[in-house]
């Protein structure tokens, strides 16, 4: 399917960094074999849990960020500002972070966001969401969905938000605009999608699984995880199958994933729908790299990602102040 799909990606051809060559090794040795073990009771889902906040909490550091926890249209909205926090006509990032829908939070995403707020320039709302397996199908969404709406209200016009998400964040990031789709509401000025899982089903990373050599999971692995949040859920419904959201009514977007992550498959499916439709859509296939590798600070590759977002942010506000000049 990737032939479809441009790729334009400045790291193409390039052979991957030891430091990353040194990753998927240690992926391979940790938690490749974790994933294979991976319970389906609700234990199994906490013990994953405590697992990747032990291992990102390397990746945690001391940044500036004012948490708000407040009600918005008798709905909970939690998250935290990172940087300042700005006044309401100020371009921002709204951040959905991944975790499978049963791990990770704010804080474990703290260090990339700040990393995306230094290089864009824009302050960034992080959103948290409940996790699963006690909240399932659609609690996160619907979270996703308040945050968003809490920023409208609270001014922020949405031409002045970029909504980025990585892995389940960026499957929420989908959703998020299906569901303004369906209310009449206005786009975000873009979106910046991160090993996006697209494929709820897993179908479409477990065919890829046996061709890319990830590291980092395997297919049965992350089914059983995910499976805690979509229990009972019907996978035919857009806000899960979000192949349906492509439409050339989104807005202009960027797709990276790693070559070495069997989700890479979920990237080139949904940009190929995008690119079918007239969508405006950007794929980046990072060669010998990993799931959500931006991650991992010490990447060189992570690093030139990062950039690479700054750039496409970048260009959004160029293309919306022409559009207004004209």
């Amino acid at each position: 399917m990737v032939d479809q799909v441009t790729i334009t990606n400045t790291a193409a051809g390039r052979r991957p960094s030891r430091q990353s060559r040194h990753v998927r090794r240690a992926a391979r040795l940790t938690t490749y074999p974790l994933s294979m073990l991976t319970p389906r009771h609700v234990l199994g889902a906490h013990t994953f849990r405590t697992v990747v906040r032990l291992g990102m909490a390397t990746m945690r550091a001391t940044v500036d960020h004012t948490p708000v926890r407040t009600t918005h249209r008798s709905r909970r909205v939690v998250g935290e500002w990172v940087a300042d926090q700005p006044t309401p006509g100020t371009p921002i990032v709204y951040y959905v972070h991944g975790s499978a829908y049963v791990a990770c939070s704010t804080a474990t995403h703290r260090l990339l966001v700040s990393r995306l707020v230094r290089r864009t320039g824009r302050p960034a709302f992080s959103v948290e969401y409940p996790l699963a397996p006690r909240h399932r199908f659609p609690k996160a969404h619907d979270a996703v969905v308040s945050g968003f709406l809490w920023l409208l209200d609270q001014g922020f016009r949405a031409e002045d938000i970029v909504v980025a998400g990585d892995s389940a964040g960026g499957h929420m990031a989908l959703a998020l605009c299906g569901e303004l789709r369906r209310r009449g509401l206005p786009m975000p000025a873009g979106l910046v999608l991160l090993s996006p899982l697209v494929d709820a089903s897993f179908d479409t990373a477990a065919s890829a699984a046996r061709r890319v050599r990830d590291t980092t999971c395997t297919p049965r692995g992350a089914k059983r995880l995910i499976g805690h949040y979509l229990r009972g859920a019907d996978l035919t419904d857009p806000r899960l199958d979000v192949v349906q959201e492509a439409g050339p009514d989104l807005p202009p977007m960027l797709i990276q994933a790693g070559g070495s992550e069997m989700m890479s498959a979920d990237a080139e499916l949904f940009a190929a729908a995008q690119v079918a439709l007239g969508g405006a859509c950007e794929l980046q296939v990072w060669p010998g790299q990993i799931h959500v590798f931006q991650l991992l600070g010490f990447l060189p590759e992570s690093g030139a990602a990062l950039d690479e977002i700054a750039g496409f942010i970048a260009t959004l506000g160029v293309a919306r102040g022409g559009a207004e000049a004209s």
